[in-house]
Order: C-alpha cells, then sequence, then structure tokens
C-alpha cells in the first residue's frame, strides 16, 4: 500500500507566524475569516515517518488491549485448579475486565476531549501495565477479578483516544485506510495472544517462592501481554499531542510546536521552509465550551459538566449521524464479537464426530447437546483437570489468521471503492452468510459460511469507528467514539447471554437474531454520509 501526498490548492494559505525554530514561533492571531486549513497543512508536510510511527504506536496499545482481554479465557482454564473455580467464578473471571472497560470508556473518552488524547493514552496504559505486574502476584481468585476490574477501568482508555489520536495525525484521504491497518492489530492481537500462550503454557514448570505463592507458567502469560503497552507508551512518549486538538482549544502557539515536530521528523525541514512563509494563520478549530477543569461543586459538578459537554451530540446538525452510528456498532458488536466468543466451543462440536455431510449447523448442534444430556453422569471425587488441546489454540490463531487477511483486503479496497459502498458489500455477504447457515450443509461449506458470519460484521467495525470520527467535529469526537464503544461492549454483554440461553434450545432463532441485526446494521449504514 502507498501513500500519497496531495496539495489542495483550493484551500486558503494560513494564519500563524513561523520562524525557522520551533522556540521562535510567534502567534500572530487567528481569525475565522482567514488562515490555513489543518488537512491543508498536514497535505503539504506529506505522508510519512510521523504517520507511520503513530500507526505503529496506535497497533501495539491495540494489541495491548486486544490481548489483555481475549488471554482470560485461556488463563482461566490454567488457573482454574490454582484458584479452585467453580463455572460462576471462572465466568466472573473472564468478565472482570471487559466490564471495567464497558463502565469507563465514556469518562475516558469526556477525559480524551478535555485533557488530551495523548495524556489519557499514556495515564490508561501505564495504569494498566503496572496493574497486570501486580496481578501476578495475587493468589486470591476474588482480589485477582477485583484488580482486573479495575485494570479494565484503566483500559478504557486506549479503547477511547486511539482511533481519535490516530485520525488526527492524517488527512481525509488516508484516514479511512490507516484506521483500518491499526485495527489489524486486533487480529495480530487474535494469533499473538494464542501463540504466546500454546508456547508459555506447552511446557509444565513452576517457581516455589514462598509456600503460598507458587509461580506458574500462566502467570507469565500477563507478563506477556503488558509488553506491547510498554512498548507502544514509551513511543507514545516521544509523540506530540494531537495538533488539531489543541486548535480545538485556542493552543495555538502549542498547536504549531506540534506540526513542527512532524514537519521536520518527515522531511527534515522547518514549517518555514516547507510553506516559504515568514507569517501565516491556522484557521482555528470549533471549541468546546465546556471543561473539567472549570466545572465546580464537586463529583456533582463534574457529572453536569461531562452532561452539558455530550448533549450537542443529540441535537442537531450531530444527532441522526450520530445515532445511526451508535446503534449500528450495538448491532456489529452483538453478532460479530457476541458469536466470536463462542466460537471455539461451536466450531469443536460441529467438527467433532457428530458431524455429517448432511447437516445444517444447528442439526450438528443438536446432536451433540443430545449426546452430551444422554452421556451425562454424576462423578464423585471429580479431579481437577487444567489441561488445553492443541485445537484450543489453533483455533483461535485460524480466527485471528481470517480476520488479518480480511483487513489487509479491506485497506485495499476502501479508496478505490469508498467507505460506504465498502461497508454495504460487507454486510450483505455477512447477512447472505447467516442465511446460509440455515439450509447450507456440507460441513466445510458450513465452517467457511460461520467464519465469514464472524468476519464481515467484524470488519465493519473499524470502517464504522473511522466514519464516526469524521461525522462529529473535533472536541466531541473521544465522546462519540467512547459511546459507540461502550454501547458495542454492551451488544457483547447481550449476545454472550443470550447464546448461551438460546443456543440449545432455539438454535434457528438465535442465528436468524444476529442475522437480522447485520441486516439491520447495514440499512443503517445506507442513511449515513460517509
Amino acid at each position: 500500500m502507498q501513500f500519497s501526498d496531495n496539495k489542495n490548492g483550493g484551500r486558503q494559505p494560513i494564519g500563524m507566524s513561523i520562524s525557522q525554530d520551533t522556540s521562535a514561533v510567534n502567534v500572530t492571531g487567528v481569525s475565522d475569516s482567514s488562515g490555513l486549513d489543518y488537512e491543508y497543512v498536514l497535505a503539504r508536510i506529506g505522508f510519512g515517518k510521523t504517520q507511520w510511527l503513530v500507526l505503529l504506536m496506535c497497533g501495539l496499545l491495540t494489541l495491548f488491549s486486544m490481548a489483555t482481554q481475549t488471554s482470560v479465557g485461556i488463563m482461566a482454564i490454567a488457573s482454574q485448579c490454582e484458584f479452585g473455580m467453580s463455572q460462576s467464578e471462572k465466568g466472573l473471571m473472564m468478565a472482570a475486565c471487559v466490564t471495567g472497560i464497558f463502565l469507563s470508556t465514556y469518562l475516558w473518552g469526556y477525559a480524551s476531549d478535555a485533557f488530551g488524547r495523548r495524556w489519557v493514552l499514556l495515564c490508561g496504559t501505564l495504569i494498566t501495565n503496572l496493574l497486570q505486574f501486580i496481578s501476578m502476584f495475587i493468589t486470591n481468585i476474588w482480589a485477582f477479578n477485583v484488580v482486573n476490574l479495575i485494570m479494565g477501568i484503566s483500559l478504557g482508555a486506549v479503547s477511547a483516544a486511539v482511533y481519535p489520536y490516530l485520525s488526527e495525525f492524517n488527512t481525509d484521504k488516508h484516514r479511512a485506510v490507516v484506521i483500518n491497518y491499526a485495527t489489524m492489530f486486533v487480529s495480530i492481537a487474535a494469533i499473538y495472544m494464542p501463540a504466546t500462550c500454546w508456547l508459555v503454557l506447552s511446557s509444565e514448570w513452576s517457581l516455589h517462592i514462598t509456600d503460598s505463592y507458587i509461580f506458574r507458567p500462566w502467570r507469565l502469560i500477563i507478563l506477556l501481554n503488558l509488553l506491547p503497552g510498554l512498548v507502544g507508551a514509551l513511543m507514545l512518549y516521544a509523540l506530540p499531542e494531537s495538533p488539531k486538538l489543541l486548535l480545538a482549544h485556542e493552543k495555538d502557539y502549542e498547536a504549531v510546536s506540534a506540526l513542527q515536530w512532524i514537519c521536520k521528523f518527515n522531511r527534515g525541514q522547518s514549517l518555514a521552509t516547507v510553506f516559504d512563509e515568514a507569517n501565516f494563520k491556522l484557521k482555528p478549530e470549533q471549541i468546546a465550551t465546556e471543561d473539567l477543569r472549570s466545572s465546580g461543586g464537586g463529583i456533582w459538578g463534574i457529572l453536569v459538566t461531562i452532561w452539558r459537554a455530550t448533549v450537542p451530540l443529540f441535537h442537531k446538525p450531530h444527532r441522526k449521524n450520530f445515532l445511526l452510528s451508535v446503534v449500528a456498532l450495538f448491532c456489529l458488536f452483538l453478532s460479530s464479537a457476541g458469536m466470536q466468543i463462542w466460537y471455539p466451543e461451536i466450531v469443536n462440536r460441529s467438527s467433532g464426530e457428530n458431524s455429517t455431510n448432511s447437516s445444517s449447523v444447528c442439526e450438528i448442534l443438536e446432536a451433540s447437546f443430545v449426546k452430551q444430556r444422554f452421556n451425562a453422569t454424576d462423578v464423585e471425587g471429580e479431579i481437577c483437570d487444567d489441561t488445553i488441546s492443541t485445537k484450543t489454540y489453533i483455533d483461535n490463531m485460524i480466527v485471528g489468521c481470517a480476520f488479518l487477511v480480511g483487513f489487509s483486503i479491506q485497506g485495499v479496497l476502501l479508496n478505490p471503492l469508498g467507505r460506504k459502498n465498502v461497508l454495504l458489500a460487507a454486510l450483505a455477504f455477512g447477512t447472505l452468510s447467516g442465511v446460509l447457515l440455515h439450509f447450507v450443509v456440507n460441513t466445510q461449506a458450513v465452517l467457511v459460511l460461520f467464519c465469514l458470519y464472524i468476519l464481515l460484521p467484524g470488519l465493519s467495525i473499524s470502517v464504522l469507528c473511522g466514519a464516526m470520527v469524521d461525522l462529529v467535529p473535533t472536541h466531541l469526537r473521544g465522546k462519540a467514539i467512547s459511546i459507540g464503544l461502550t454501547l458495542g461492549r454492551l451488544g457483547i454483554i447481550v449476545a454472550s447471554n443470550m447464546i448461551a440461553v438460546m443456543l440449545e434450545p432455539l438454535c434457528n432463532t438465535t442465528f436468524a437474531i444476529l442475522t437480522v441485526s447485520i441486516l439491520f446494521s447495514g440499512f443503517l449504514v445506507h442513511f449515513l454520509p460517509v
């Protein structure tokens, strides 16, 4: 993939005085009637090392976030004997981190708009790293779950700020593609997590630190999960704050300093050399009127301030597009991420001895459930078994590889076909896959359709998040993305519980509900100006 630079000569010249050195930048004033647009400045500087560095950093933070969330499923199996967990306690362990993210994402989104994307990403990542390190030494399951809940709260910062921060370092031309490639790290995490777990858990060893604490292999997985976040935080420390957000907060001097950093890092030249002007202006961004730092009245005053700052999303001209986007995100997470949680078990049942070449997926699952009920017996003195089959790792890695290929193809198609066309096509084929699952009986075809059923709406999530960034002004982007991702995680919670209750007695109905949610999300996307 190549990123080329486009000079947009139709935009107006800039408006802030710049000398060869950043320290000599002099703000001469900003006028609404004159000034160079921020997008034009980025286009003139060009896509370069800064954008690649920001893309890699955001990708590593995404990998860190997803590996932290998804590895708990395998760690719950590997640690169940050590913690003496029941099934319900395992469920709490797996839900703790996601619950924390669900509770905190919007507040982090507000903070990213009020205090800065970079500050939020740094704080959230470093706090999560610290809590992960602490969790390696916890021997009580309830204390472990509490730390995981708090860790999820801090991890919500990555979900809230990573898309706005990445998007604001790129022009409209590159934004959708760059966000797509950053989201590819979700699929890399889906490969990285089971691969590292397979490597670590395949060997049997333990370090007896004290009588009550034994360091077993599953604890090493936590250390491997925090490493991408630590590297990403170190890279972020060297990067500037988003110049676009600085403009939205009327920090014109800081915005020019950040642009000066980008220009020198990309081209080895100062802004004055690139633009060949001694004096120019930057066109101001829309200003946020509410700020946590100016709120009074304690916690209640902060809540009122947050509400007032959020209300514009529900008023014209943003209301329609914002509501369509967040409901569509809820449907996509419901169908893709919700079903993906159950992917290993469904594939395991579908590819076992119950499968035939003349059964649909629900018929295969029903046969499996019937056999399970028939074989069910009461066993006294059951021995705890925390072994994990090789197939568990391989199945998860195959899903990650499928997403990686999907993101690569989607990135190539976004610019020539357009964001909306790619979205509608993916959701149409995802809906078709869901419909065919009710009728296709060939085992191999069923598994391919099931993979597409998860993959296509999953790929659409990143594209829709990128579209949301463009549908609202700078000072509302963090809040908009945060609300969308918060409702998306609510979709995961709803889907996982719905499937748990309905899959055995009402398999076809379960698939029908999830298929309709994909279709409905496509219907909503049709009305979005993306």
